[in-house]
């Protein structure tokens, strides 16, 4: 409830910035550069709190993930101590430690796809920082810069933020991408302790 009532106020807040910042008669004409460049840090100010959201919603979906690793893992090698079983071989004979096993490899190819996803959302994040450090640094010194300078800046933060826009929104899993681990070496991780 907290979380989605700071999310509101983080909205609300964005779509100020982007209000103060863009006029309706720098937006029906040609902006001055200055104008140019406050619009991109809005943006960019936009995005960055999308990014961080999407990252935090990430982890916590991870985390709840590898809980449930965690359940499992313990599961399996009760049911090892139990029965006795030495071998992925022998546990899979167990319906439960086999279907437990073939949760596994879906959870664990879903946190390698996660921490993926997360390690995106940081790295869109630091650049937007860095971009809007420089375009802040620019506004700061515009009289000393030329057209092109500014041009070159306000291309460069477009790209990135298309290259972030779609991941800022909801997350994407391509599961096309997602390798399962096979079983046997999810057996071997579980009985090495690596999971």
């Amino acid at each position: 409830m907290i979380h989605q009532y700071n999310r509101i106020i983080t909205l609300f807040f964005a779509i100020a910035c982007l209000l103060a910042f863009s006029t309706p008669a720098a937006l029906a004409s040609e902006s001055s550069k200055p104008d140019e460049l406050q619009r991109k840090i809005a943006d960019i100010a936009l995005l960055k709190l999308q990014l961080a959201d999407r990252k935090a919603h990430a982890a916590a979906i991870q985390a709840t993930l590898l809980k449930q690793q965690d359940d499992l893992v313990a599961e399996v090698r009760l049911l090892q101590k139990s029965f006795g079983f030495k071998s992925y071989q022998q546990a899979k004979k167990f319906d439960r430690a086999r279907h437990n096993i073939g949760l596994l490899q879906t959870i664990i190819a879903y946190n390698r796809l996660f921490a993926e996803k997360i390690k995106i959302y940081q790295t869109g994040h630091d650049k937007l920082n860095y971009l809007q450090q420089l375009a802040e640094d620019d506004i700061k010194m515009i009289r000393t810069m030329n057209d092109f300078e500014i041009d070159a800046l306000t291309t460069q933060i477009s790209l990135v933020i298309n290259r972030y826009l779609r991941e800022a929104h909801v997350i994407q899993i391509d599961q096309k991408h997602m390798e399962l681990v096979p079983p046997e070496k999810v057996w071997d991780g579980i009985v090495k302790g690596r999971y």
